[in-house]
């Protein structure tokens, strides 16, 4: 295995809550702000740089996830609605598509695709093909199916691994990733991670994936408040991260077992709220953990813990100030 670099990415402004994020082909990212409907982006390999506005969606307040539209380049789908984060609620979710352009100072091309009939809340999204889109609803304790021509949105999957656990989060599931034959999901508040297998089936463009097992329990001890989530593409390890404590956990997983175990490799992180693994632009066969945190945001239902980002938490994007810390794991 490479070794990997582990990159924190601050956010400006300092107000700004950011769940979801992608990496382009061009390495710079994409991110959405949950607590405003901005899309944003930035160079990551320059620790000068401020975020840019790329755009602002219309009729909602909140961009809640993105994710790339497989076998198209540069085009993704966002997750929006009107969102009440104190009341935990969103209402009128639409989905939209984003196809950036070759041109850096150019708007992107923004389509409004369908809306989302309300259930729960989801707080992820990941696409199939650009037809089905698989939605993780953290209240409603599933995983939906959403058809993107016709709107229709039908139950994927649901299991107890996915309810809401015995600890302090919010969420039973919370994130999801689709890697090989598996979708792999996060219970943020029963500090688990899961796997379903899955087989695919293009000749029936409208259904395009389905369940093929049970629900397989890779790991059922990890703290509470789980946010982001990243599987390498062997299915070797994953990467999940408590958005509470700072910590970023890395999960080994036993390929003949399925099973994992964890260990903390990174603490003290101030609120990390989205992951994503990627190729490093500057160095072949290692791969970059991306890890996007939040600064001040605080709601009734976030417990927070001091950590030695407090002191900077409320920089805000008048000062353009970046703060960006890496950390090397070596493999053992």
């Amino acid at each position: 295995m490479p070794d990997e670099d582990v990159v924190l990415i601050t956010q400006a402004p300092s107000d700004s809550w950011f769940e979801g994020f992608v990496i382009r082909p061009n390495g710079k990212v994409l991110a959405t702000r949950l607590d405003k409907p901005e899309l944003y982006t930035f160079e990551p390999e320059d620790e000068d740089a401020v975020p840019q506005l790329v755009c602002t969606l219309p009729d909602c307040n909140s961009l809640v996830n993105i994710c790339p539209i497989p076998g198209y380049d540069d085009e993704y789908f966002v997750l929006a609605s009107t969102a009440d984060l104190e009341a935990v609620t969103h209402k009128d979710a639409w989905l939209w598509r984003i196809i950036m352009g070759s041109d850096e100072g150019a708007s992107p091309k923004t389509i409004r695709v369908t809306s989302v009939p309300e259930e729960g809340y989801c707080l992820g999204v990941k696409a199939v093909s650009d037809r089905v889109v698989l939605l993780p609803d953290g209240k409603t304790s599933c995983i939906w199916h959403l058809d993107t021509e016709t709107g229709t949105k039908t139950l994927f999957a649901d299991d107890k691994s996915m309810e809401r656990g015995a600890g302090d989060g919010f969420f039973g599931v919370n994130r999801i990733q689709i890697v090989g034959n598996y979708v792999y999901f996060t219970n943020s508040s029963g500090g688990s991670i899961c796997r379903i297998p899955v087989e695919f089936d293009p000749s029936r463009k409208e259904v395009g994936i389905r369940t093929a097992g049970p629900v397989e329990t890779i790991i059922d001890d990890l703290p509470s408040n789980l946010d982001g989530l990243a599987v390498s593409s062997d299915q070797t390890h994953a990467y999940v991260a408590s958005h509470i404590d700072g910590h970023l956990h890395k999960v080994q997983i036993d390929p003949t077992t399925g099973k994992g175990t964890s260990r903390v490799i990174l603490s003290s992180l101030d609120n990390p709220t989205g992951v994503n693994l990627d190729l490093s632009p500057n160095s072949p066969g290692k791969m970059k953990l991306y890890i996007v945190c939040c600064g001040e945001i605080e709601v009734a239902w976030m417990p927070r813990e001091d950590n030695p980002w407090e002191a900077i938490r409320d920089i805000n994007s008048a000062v353009t100030v970046t703060v960006t810390q890496e950390v090397v794991e070596t493999s053992s």
